[in-house]
């Protein structure tokens, strides 16, 4: 359980303050933990969460930056499917939040953010600093990426909006939502306690299920179909979801593919896994994509750019499209991405879609009608670090490879060499795609891992982790156990294949590329980087026969319930090119 700080004395259970009412609701919401950056504007209820609830149910996280804030909750919610807490102070406090609530609401991941203005009250504002940190509309610096906001007004308003925010964070398709709390009202003793609600009565409603028509639509063009191709893309944490995916494509012996920008979804050395999970899809993928002759997407991200490519595909099958996204889709965000062209298009909850085919078209096992392209380990000249050797070390140190929770992975990371067999193996990427994201994601998973008793490595590439790093003082605070692998090319790297092309593009010197992107001169010191936040830092590890030495030491670390991060020097190799970048059409 990770370490949470105990206030003196017996907690003042009187709800008498309007704050106290704020912290009540956040309980009675279910939260367990609360993430935060401290602020005044949020004062009362900082108080009303150590003296009135005791710092429990939630227990304060503290960060030392708001993205980190809500970083952290995002990864929480990755790994449970459940919100948590996040509070962030003012306007200021938001702002600094903004681009981690940007790659929540990317990832349709449930938040409650708590954030505080004001007074509202002009007569009540502390001359300069409480009228610099109050807005007319605090919630419109994030109103394009949020679900639902509110800036109650009463102790009664507080009851009613967190009730309501609560159910809108949870209903599918899933979002952050804010409420803002003035700070007046926030240190306004009570006259009459607001009645608390019974939450069994605010409680989200079921996912929207398919017509039986459209599932038996679906089942008839999938028992039509000789080349079935599904699409594995959002879902959740359960192992029952998870079983009844596996159960659909062994029944149409059907192939599977699976995108790293989503958490596992299918096991990936099943048979019907056909390639590797990946982040774009390549000419191997593209090609692969159009042997089939019919897709079904369940909540995929991109299906648009899967089948019709802006370069132009083969695949001319039938599509069936499931998910709920299109309800989140708005004009401020292009986040809905292309449009694909679609032969049935079902508006329901994708885990319910599966359910009712598998309903439908019974349980049978046939194979895959194609092979599977595996890519399995093969030992390197040792003239370099691969993301391969480092997943053998890995492997090879840990008490059980399949217990391992890979908060996140670099784009090289072998995952035939390391295969997904659960929903908890692995968490997907960052959602927006905001570099720094990565550390406070993996803590949050961490985080949630500790409580169910899992271990967790993430793998970071290194301009993510000098980002973000000063997330780990919280793991550190909190005896949050990580593991933290730095897949560090000293450089910006992806920015230089994009420079690269760029050049070559207009015939200009392609030997300038890294001109503004490399990190060295002087060289960044992860280990130490990572020991200021009271981590263990082990490297740079630069020759492979230091590898396993720094892996074992960092594994051990971990397992003892600490924190480690392994900065490991991995020279791009040639499967990074300027092709996984691509060049736009002009």
């Amino acid at each position: 359980m990770p370490y949470l700080d105990t206030p003196e004395g017996q907690p003042d259970d009187k709800v008498a303050w309007g704050s106290d009412v704020a912290a009540q609701m956040l309980r009675l919401c279910g939260f367990k933990y609360a993430a935060l950056n401290p602020g005044a504007s949020y004062r009362g209820l900082h108080d009303s969460l150590v003296n009135h609830l005791g710092n429990r149910d939630p227990g304060m996280l503290l960060c030392l930056h708001e993205d980190h804030v809500v970083g952290i909750a995002h990864g929480y919610a990755k790994a449970t499917d459940q919100p948590m807490a996040a509070i962030v102070h003012s306007n200021v406090g938001l702002m600094h939040a903004h681009m981690g609530i940007f790659n929540a609401y990317c990832d349709r991941v449930p938040m409650m953010i708590v954030g505080a203005t004001g007074p509202v009250d002009a007569h009540q504002r502390r001359p300069w600093i409480d009228w610099i940190h109050t807005s007319a509309d605090q919630a419109g610096i994030v109103r394009d990426i949020i679900k639902f906001d509110n800036l109650p007004t009463s102790a009664e308003a507080i009851v009613d909006a967190m009730a309501k925010a609560n159910i809108a964070t949870r209903t599918e398709p899933c979002a952050p939502v804010y409420i803002v709390l003035d700070a007046g009202l926030q240190e306004q003793s009570l006259d009459k306690v607001p009645a608390l609600p019974d939450m069994s009565r605010f409680q989200p409603p079921a996912a929207p299920r398919a017509q039986k028509a459209d599932i038996d639509r679906a089942a008839a063009m999938l028992k039509a179909a000789k080349r079935p191709l599904l699409l594995y893309g959002r879902g959740s944490r359960s192992q029952a979801e998870w079983d009844a995916r596996v159960q659909l494509a062994e029944t149409l012996g059907a192939c599977v593919m699976t995108d790293l920008k989503n958490g596992a979804m299918f096991p990936t050395d099943h048979p019907a896994h056909v390639i590797e999970p990946f982040n774009q899809p390549g000419k191997d993928i593209l090609d692969l994509i159009a042997e089939a002759d019919l897709v079904i997407a369940f909540e995929w991200v991109d299906l648009n750019g899967s089948i019709s490519p802006p370069k132009g595909s083969n695949f001319s099958g039938k599509v069936i499209s499931v998910g709920l996204d299109h309800h989140l889709h708005n004009g401020a965000h292009m986040v809905y991405q292309g449009t694909a062209p679609t032969d049935l298009l079902i508006s329901a909850s994708p885990a319910s879609v599966v359910d009712d085919l598998n309903a439908t078209l019974g349980k049978t096992k046939k194979e895959p009608w194609r092979a599977a392209i595996r890519k399995p380990f093969k030992p390197g000249d040792g003239s370099r670090i691969r993301m391969q050797d480092v997943a053998q070390a890995l492997r090879e140190n840990v008490p059980d490879p399949d217990k391992i929770s890979f908060a996140a992975l670099a784009r090289q990371w072998p995952c035939d060499q390391w295969p997904w067999r659960d929903p908890g193996a692995y968490m997907g990427k960052d959602g927006g795609g905001g570099i720094g994201s990565g550390p406070s994601l993996s803590v949050g998973v961490a985080l949630a891992n500790a409580d169910m008793g899992r271990p967790t490595v993430t793998v970071l590439g290194d301009g993510d982790f000098v980002m973000g790093n000063h997330a780990l003082w919280t793991a550190v605070r909190h005896k949050i156990p990580l593991l933290v692998l730095i897949n560090n090319n000293q450089s910006y790297f992806n920015d230089e294949l994009h420079q690269e092309g760029v050049a070559k593009r207009r015939n200009r010197p392609v030997g300038n590329r890294w001109i503004g992107l490399a990190m060295d001169k002087p060289y960044v010191d992860i280990a130490k980087l990572a020991e200021a936040q009271g981590a263990t830092g082990i490297g740079p590890i630069k020759t492979l026969a230091d590898l396993p030495d720094a892996i074992r030491k960092g594994v051990d670390v971990m397992m003892k319930g600490g924190v480690c991060v392994i900065d490991i020097h991995v020279p791009p190799g040639t499967e990074r090119n300027t092709n996984s970048t691509g060049l736009r059409n002009t």
